[in-house]
Parts: C-alpha cells; structure tokens; sequence
C-alpha cells in the first residue's frame, strides 16, 4: 500500500504570510487537524497543527479544543504574527509512491503526527499517524519461511530505506533553505509600522515593570543584513549600515526617539546553527543609568 492510497487528499494550505487568524480559520475546518504552508508552487516548508497555533501567543493558553471555536479566529485578529512565525519547520515530506511501512518508519523516528504528501506537482495530501499504522497492520502478511529469506533481501530493505530517509534529509534541506530565502526577502521589503513599534515598545515596557533591563525588540536571520551579520558578529561599531529592512527602521526610529531619552540599542548573534550566524537580534537597554 502506498502513501497516495491512505492519504487524505483534501489538504488545507497557506502561504508563510498568513495571518494567524485565517491560519486558525482554515485549521477549524482541516479534516487532517493540520495546515500546510506552501511557496508559491505548492511545495510544502511547514506544518501548523493547533498546538503550533497556540504557543507563545500573548496572553493565557488556549486550550486546543477552543480552536475549532469560532471566537478564537476573531481573538486572534489582533495577533500580528504570520505563519510563517508558528510553523513546524522546515516540513519532512514524503513521495505519493512512498511504501506505508517505509513511512510508518520515518514518523515513529521523527515523533510525527502528520506527514504532508508531494508529487511533481507539490503538496497533493496528508498523512495521520493512525491512518498509517492502520495499514500496515492491515497489510500485514503471515511472516515467509526462514529458509525463503536471503541476505540479499534483507540488504535491498535496509538499501531501499536508507535512501528514503537520505532523499527526505536533502528535500527538508533544500524546503528550510527556500523557506528562509523567501523570508529574508520578505523581511527586507517588509517596513516597521507605527503599530508595530508601538507593540514593540508595549513589550518593552511590561519587561521594565518586572525588573528587567533590557528587552529583546526584534529578531532576524543574520542574512538579512548586507554583509550576512558580519559586522554583528565581529562586533563592529559600523553595524547598524548593514541593517536593512524592518531591522533597519528599527534603528532609525530607536536612533530619532529613544536614544535621546537615554536609552541604549545593541545587536548581537543569537544563534550559531553549524558554526555560523543564524539569527541576530537587537536589544533595547535601559539598565546602564541610575
């Protein structure tokens, strides 16, 4: 039995600028309990199930059962993140063609629930967890006698399954890499709105009240800056020229409003995915006076 054949073919899709409350919208209404989020040629970069939608958004957890409500799409309009912000990624795929017990193998590895299904033409379906074990239950044969079995076929098995799992590993490498190229080209053109700042400097403020002294105001991919977050990293007191996009106007709106109230602006690299700059974020600081 192949994927296609226990596949559920109605698969709801977003794209990764989607705001949460159409993503919470289509997620009430998906028979699979889970979302896709697709480029622009339907090939999947993430997943959104409701545990996904729920995490880190302000204010108490919503409980999954609350989703399917429809209240919860309206709360969810003054969210601004997208989804992009609450995907599962980068998404692990598996070919229409693929085996059900070959698959069964990669979700029992990976703790996965759901498992989006491709073909030439991008996302064609979703697999559920207990919709695979089922089949392979049930195509379960009586086991062929000992003498019957070979090395030679127990090498094809083991051959067969490792190049499963080395083509899945370059697909999901290749889906995090395009998923991160469309967002640091979304983030470049991407501009700071007067609402945004004004969250910003909300969030900024509740940390101050609970004793902090600092505040992280936003986060990007280092790639985002002209130079790959070199001068970050260095640290280079030049960086802010690097800066583009909404990181750039956050500078400038720090540099003409906040710096001259005394407060201070720092960038540093926040994570080192395999040695190299990933994400750099900038900290707004208020700690350094009386």
């Amino acid at each position: 039995m192949l994927a296609r054949d226990v596949m559920i073919g109605e698969v709801a899709t977003v794209a990764s600028d989607e705001k949460l409350a159409e993503v919470a919208h289509r997620l009430a209404g998906a028979p699979a309990g889970a979302v896709v989020v697709v480029d622009e040629n339907r090939n999947p970069i993430g997943v959104v199930t409701r545990s996904d939608l729920t995490r880190d958004a302000d204010g108490p957890p919503i409980p999954d059962w609350l989703i399917k409500h429809k209240a919860v799409v309206v709360a969810m309009r003054s969210d601004t993140r997208k989804a992009r912000d609450v995907m599962s990624a980068p998404a692990i795929v598996a070919p229409d063609a693929a085996q059900m017990l070959e698959v069964a193998t990669i979700m029992e590895r990976r703790g996965l629930k759901r498992l989006p299904v491709v073909n030439g033409d991008g996302v064609v379906g979703l697999l559920r967890r207990a919709d695979v074990l089922q089949a392979v239950e049930a195509s379960k044969a009586p086991a062929p006698r000992a003498a019957r079995a070979t090395a030679a076929q127990f090498r094809l098995l083991a051959r067969r399954h490792e190049e499963l799992e080395q083509a899945q590993r370059a697909e999901a490498h290749r889906l995090a890499q395009e998923a991160r190229k469309q967002l640091i080209e979304a983030m470049a053109a991407r501009r700071l709105s007067d609402h945004d700042w004004s969250q910003m400097l909300h969030s900024a403020q509740r940390a101050a009240s609970e004793g902090f002294k600092e505040v992280e105001l936003l986060r990007f991919p280092a790639a985002l800056c002209s130079d790959g977050g070199r001068a970050i990293n260095a640290p280079d007191p030049n960086w802010p020229r690097a800066l583009r996009g909404e990181a750039r106007d956050v500078f400038e709106r720090w540099r003409t409003e906040l710096q001259p109230a005394g407060f201070g602006l720092a960038a540093q690299i926040a994570t080192f995915p395999d040695g190299m700059p990933g994400d750099a974020a900038l900290i707004l600081i208020w700690g350094a006076g009386d």
